[in-house]
């Protein structure tokens, strides 16, 4: 059994059950701040594109301070938080008290996100999760793309769903090969750009859940530099005018549809760039999964693959991912 794989089964047949005596599911939705709220990204994208059901993506605040007026009965709203992210713990009462069936994503059974929602699916939520190939999708990401997956087989009789267990089965392994075959590459990369203070991080299609991490939470959050996330394809619509040879840029290049999305960035960047660095799922082995499902999973090999090189780069620069200004210290 895939590991995580059967919780997610109990916890939406139990949801499912409840959603049916509602008369049914119309929505989802999917609430979170951050971090927890970028790895809710592939889910969507991947329901955007294969479901009929429909299928949005709110700030916890925004959700709490603006709540959707078509949030009832029929919705099912996903809540994601390692601990108890007040914002999102308040989403999820906001979301029961219009009828809303929820669920919490969570990196603790008896944490408040668990407690506010109706059911709780557990995540493995430690640094490790990155550095153990087996790990590789049981954190946040990864749990909520089997749940995506989960209501796609529901409610779509998604055909490829047996091809996304499979890819779930091989994932740990070709991580584990490129988790290793990078190293010399994540070397490399922190002595190049430990004196970058500005960064533009690009990407596409599942992917972009990866630039939108990275710049929030690695860059800036863990490294105190100032970073932009980029769509690969808006590249091309007002970013590139500040692209020349000094600007620190990581461009993640996706298998699947878009991947042209990326070269066309790519091209440029080798024309006009310079101080650029390229990832590319391909080279990492992403490509051996069935193509029919191979794109929705860019974001669960790169996502940890960034972070090997992002925390080398702090190695160097002698900033603790871990330091912090004001999280945690203050009140804000």
């Amino acid at each position: 059994m895939i590991k995580g794989l059967q919780e997610v089964n109990e916890v939406m047949a139990r949801a499912k059950a409840d959603l049916d005596a509602n008369g049914g599911l119309k929505q989802v939705v999917f609430v979170a701040c951050g971090g927890s709220y970028a790895s809710s990204y592939p889910a969507r994208y991947l329901l955007n594109q294969e479901s009929s059901l429909r299928v949005q993506g709110y700030n916890a605040s925004e959700f709490v301070c603006a709540t959707p007026k078509n949030i009832d009965k029929n919705t099912l709203v996903i809540g994601t938080s390692t601990k108890a992210t007040a914002e999102t713990v308040e989403a999820l009462k906001v979301a029961r008290a219009k009828g809303a069936v929820t669920i919490g994503l969570t990196g603790y059974p008896d944490s408040l996100t668990a407690q506010a929602a109706h059911y709780y699916i557990t995540y493995y939520h430690a640094d490790e999760w990155y550095t153990d190939p087996t790990l590789i999708h049981c954190n946040s990401q990864g749990t909520a793309l089997k749940v995506a997956f989960w209501l796609l087989k529901e409610y779509d009789h998604y055909a490829a769903y047996d091809k996304a267990l499979a890819a779930f089965e091989k994932l740990p392994e070709i991580y584990g090969r490129a988790h290793e075959a990078v190293k010399a590459d994540a070397a490399l990369f922190a002595v190049t750009y430990k004196d970058d203070a500005v960064w533009n991080v690009m990407s596409s299609g599942a992917a972009w859940e990866v630039s939108y991490a990275d710049a929030f939470c690695f860059f800036q959050e863990m490294q105190t530099v100032h970073c932009v996330p980029i769509h690969s394809g808006e590249y091309f619509h007002g970013a590139f005018e500040t692209c020349d040879k000094d600007l620190a840029i990581l461009l993640f290049k996706s298998v699947g549809r878009t991947r042209p999305v990326d070269e066309r960035a790519e091209r440029f960047l080798s024309k006009f760039g310079g101080h650029h660095w390229v990832i590319d799922a391909a080279e990492l082995g992403l490509g051996e999964l069935d193509e029919e499902v191979a794109e929705y999973f860019n974001a669960a090999m790169m996502h940890p693959i960034s972070k090997q090189f992002i925390t080398a780069m702090a190695d160097v620069r002698m900033h603790p991912m871990s330091y912090r200004r004001y999280m945690w210290k203050f009140d804000y």
